[in-house]
């Protein structure tokens, strides 16, 4: 019997924006965007408006130096609606109240500010979520902030309007003495019909948690002679 050691690095993702921004279906792509058309089509047409939370994680091995770091973001994703909407509807708020005791959600790792580009709404809320986030301190020293100018399929976004988002965060960042760096606060334009980013911010993702996030060491027992003791 061998005993090999296994690097590992976890982290928080949390999608915020507004309802009917795409956070559910985006976060579904970024799992496991290898997909076949017919899954791609269930995803893009069967995925519901959630009132509850969601919790998905995604894996995968990344190479960093001489070392394999096994990557496992954690996505947590939030109801985006911010009103009721009818008596049955659970609101953002509420939910968070029942789940804000989870310790992964003390330091956040990545968080992605999602707007629908053909809805100038939604973008305008982002500066609610961004201090929403900041009240909550879920932005400490290794969190990557991530703007995501969803359904670009649609209606191709405004480079200026994408840089006066950024140059904001920036300025609030700053403004809030934010612990992090300017190269922490980036762009990545997504569709989840055309899949166009989806891949760019999945290994996005992936790469800062491995680098950035919770680092670990396990003991994986690997049992060499296991068939000679038992035959």
């Amino acid at each position: 019997m061998t005993s090999e050691l296994k690097n590992y690095a976890t982290g928080t993702i949390i999608p915020l924006g507004d309802g009917f921004t795409g956070k559910s279906v985006l976060s579904r792509l970024i799992i496991d965007p290898h997909i076949t058309s017919i899954e791609h089509g269930d995803i893009l047409f069967k995925t519901k408006k959630s009132y509850n939370i969601e919790l998905e994680f995604m894996t995968e091995k990344i190479l960093i130096g001489d070392k394999i770091i096994t990557s496992t973001p954690q996505l947590y994703i939030f109801p985006g609606q911010r009103q009721k909407e009818n008596p049955h509807a659970t609101t953002f708020d509420e939910i968070l109240d029942i789940f804000d005791c989870f310790p992964a959600l003390i330091k956040v790792s990545v968080l992605l500010l999602v707007y629908d580009v053909t809805n100038d709404k939604t973008l305008h809320s982002l500066d609610t979520w961004l201090r929403f986030a900041y009240v909550k301190n879920w932005i400490f020293k290794d969190t990557l902030i991530i703007l995501v100018p969803n359904k670009v399929d649609l209606e191709r976004p405004d480079d200026k309007t994408i840089n006066q988002a950024l140059k904001h965060i920036n300025e609030f960042a700053k403004e809030h003495e934010l612990p992090i760096e300017g190269d922490q606060i980036i762009a990545i334009e997504t569709s989840c019909v055309s899949m166009e980013g989806i891949h760019n911010l999945r290994d996005t993702i992936m790469q800062w948690v491995a680098f950035n996030g919770i680092q670990g060491v396990g003991i994986k027992e690997i049992e060499e002679a296991s068939k000679e003791v038992l035959s």
